[in-house]
């Protein structure tokens, strides 16, 4: 008999043990793979062998990847300055976001059971901007204006159902980079009204989130909507007389230059452990890369309805039962960058140009990653409880008479749960860790560039020259520029 129940039940823990390493290495691990193989060959600039990487390696991307393999591979094609399949791309992950978003759930039981990367990965909100700030800087870089204020249309969709949702007003529900970018837009084709209102949601967007007001956008602004008549914008905003660092206001020609430092930041798995009391707290502590404790405390996420059915039955329930916990968390993982800032000659002038960090990934993903932690954990404790409980059955179920199959049989049972646990630490791979602007007034004629990438120390460690940008009168004509250093 007992080795009939042992041998089924080793069996059976086989069987989902091969199902919980398949999970692991198709997801966790998959994510940590594209990370490591990708980035060497972006941080050396071949963008292209970079996508013929992904389209040839399955194993980089799963099925409940999409968004990001899409998303991804338009990247790099943004980077390599292949505009239209780089919006062709950005487009298909832009699908993927709307039709998960508008189908109902289909894997969350699974989820709830084993873990999140279970789920159709949906994107976070910082990346959904930055697919449509891609988007739109292609269209602008293809002289294609009334295109990229389509992308910003689509993306203040979003941002209107996040400022809805967000009733204590404290989440990131708006985008500094975003909005300035679309004020650009406005002003390029003559809708002045239009442009001031996204300067002004560009300035509250840097006002109230992790990236600071640059103060050359803040300058820019103020004297923008001063001459407009619009000065009480800038009580509401409660922004003054600008200083030396501010961008004139410019209507001629002009060259924009975009600039992406250093590498962006990803999420990577820690461990958590505690105590979870039913009717009670859950008390969960982890040991940081610097030695230091950090704790959470929370009210301890209900049972399931089961276990109140019984104890209205008058049956024995786990209310008051005391459970040993193992989480696991995602963190941001930062990587340190030897471009600090750019600066551009403009050969027929001799003048130089400085830049300006208009965005920080590190910064708006830790922000970001914050405002979600509860929501994180709570989901994370309902999990891990609920399998916790689901595990105590199954060894009761199979116990036996002999203590050291009794054993046996825990061990494979926390084992097989402990292994199941994994943060969702998925998230895009190539997205850069500072944005920076230049703004370069010209004439219309034909003009050569050379651009120095800055160490903290202001010494040139890149340097790169565009040479014959013909610029039309009254044109702002982008360019890209990378230093992944």
């Amino acid at each position: 008999m007992f080795y009939t129940c042992f041998t089924t039940f080793k069996k059976s823990t086989a069987i989902i043990l091969l199902t919980a390493s398949f999970l692991l290495i198709s997801c966790a691990g998959r994510s940590a793979l594209r990370q490591e193989k990708i980035n060497k060959t972006v941080t050396s600039g071949d963008f292209l062998s970079a996508v013929s990487m992904i389209k040839d390696n399955d194993n980089l991307y799963g099925r409940n990847e999409q968004f990001l393999y899409y998303f991804d591979i338009g990247v790099l094609y943004h980077y390599a300055g292949l505009f239209d399949s780089s919006t062709t791309y950005l487009m298909k992950a832009a699908d993927v976001h709307d039709q998960l978003f508008a189908r109902s759930i289909t894997n969350e039981a699974a989820a709830i059971m084993t873990n999140d990367n279970m789920r159709p990965y949906r994107s976070k909100r910082y990346e959904l901007v930055m697919l449509h700030l891609f988007t739109a800087l292609n269209f602008k870089a293809q002289g294609r204006i009334d295109e990229a204020l389509v992308e910003s249309r689509r993306m203040q969709l979003h941002f209107d159902e996040w400022q809805r949702t967000d009733s204590r007003g404290r989440r990131y529900t708006s985008d500094g980079l975003f909005h300035l970018i679309t004020s650009f837009a406005y002003q390029q084709v003559g809708e002045s009204s239009n442009s001031l209102i996204s300067l002004y949601k560009a300035v509250q967007a840097y006002q109230r989130g992790p990236v600071k007001l640059p103060p050359e956008v803040k300058g820019y602004a103020y004297n923008r909507f001063v001459r407009n008549d619009r000065a009480d914008d800038t009580a509401r905003l409660n922004i003054s007389a600008p200083g030396q660092n501010t961008w004139p206001e410019r209507r001629g020609s002009e060259i924009v230059l975009i600039s992406y430092a250093g590498r962006g930041p990803v999420l990577k798995e820690t461990a958590w452990s505690g105590t979870y009391i039913k009717d009670g707290l859950l008390v969960i502590n982890h040991k940081g890369p610097d030695g230091k404790n950090e704790t959470i405390s929370m009210h301890a996420p209900p049972l399931p309805a089961s276990e109140y059915e019984k104890a209205n039955e008058g049956k024995p329930t786990r209310s008051g039962t005391t459970f040993h916990v193992k989480f696991a968390l995602p963190t941001v993982k930062t990587f340190p960058s030897r471009t600090n800032n750019f600066s551009v000659l403009l050969e027929e002038s001799g003048k130089r140009f400085n830049s300006v960090m208009v965005n920080d990934l590190d910064a708006t993903t830790e922000s970001y990653l914050q405002e979600n932690l509860n929501t994180i954990v709570a989901r994370t404790a309902v999990r891990v409880v609920l399998r916790t409980i689901a595990a105590e059955r199954a060894k009761a179920r199979v116990r036996t008479e002999n203590p050291l199959a009794n054993l046996m049989i825990n061990l494979g049972t926390d084992v097989l749960s402990s292994q199941m646990e994994r943060a969702d630490v998925r998230g895009a791979s190539v997205t850069p860790k500072t944005v920076h602007m230049t703004r370069i007034p010209v004439e219309p004629g034909v003009h050569n560039l050379v651009i120095d990438a800055h160490d903290r120390n202001g010494n040139v460690i890149e340097k790169k020259r565009f040479e014959d940008i013909a610029v039309r009168r009254g044109q702002k004509k982008y360019l890209f520029h990378h230093s992944f250093k």
